[in-house]
């Protein structure tokens, strides 16, 4: 019988085989390179994105935060200008007391009573002044007391 050496024909195939699967594994290692060199850019560019939006973020806090700090600023001086106000309002409403005040000071003063000194302070108003004699001191006194817009005379001599 004729024999077949079949072992060259299965050597050769073996070494295919061995070639076909050294290249799938070359090319599956690179394929897995090629993926994770895209997953990390894809990644970096998540990075990148989400950095953008931080410094967006932040612009925008900084720019609440100066606008915050100018509403401060426009409250206080809104409340200096309220407080101008109320003192104008007081002064407006107390304009005519003076007026009442001084047109008393007029009509209560007899003659022969110099008002020389008229001085106001927390406790009142003071006036000086000079008289030709006791009895017009006494006249201006009961005057005074009798005057709705003058209260609580004291003399002092």
């Amino acid at each position: 019988m004729a024999r077949i050496n079949l072992l060259p024909w299965r050597d050769e195939l073996r070494k295919q085989r061995q070639e076909e699967f050294i290249l799938g594994i070359v090319l599956v290692a690179i394929a897995a390179v090629a993926i994770l060199f895209g997953v990390e850019k894809y990644l970096d560019s998540l990075i990148t994105e989400q950095q953008d939006k931080k410094r967006i973020v932040i612009a925008k806090v900084a720019e609440v935060n100066l606008i915050t700090a100018k509403i401060k600023d426009i409250e206080t001086q809104n409340g200096i200008l309220q407080s101008k106000r109320n003192a104008i309002q007081l002064l407006q409403k107390s304009r005519p007391e003076i007026v009442h005040f001084i047109d008393a000071i007029a009509r209560v003063t007899p003659e022969g009573v110099f008002l020389i000194k008229l001085k106001q302070d927390n406790a009142g108003v003071t006036l000086v002044g000079k008289t030709q004699s006791n009895s017009r001191v006494s006249a201006f006194m009961r005057n005074v007391e009798t005057n709705k817009w003058l209260v609580d005379p004291s003399l002092n001599i």
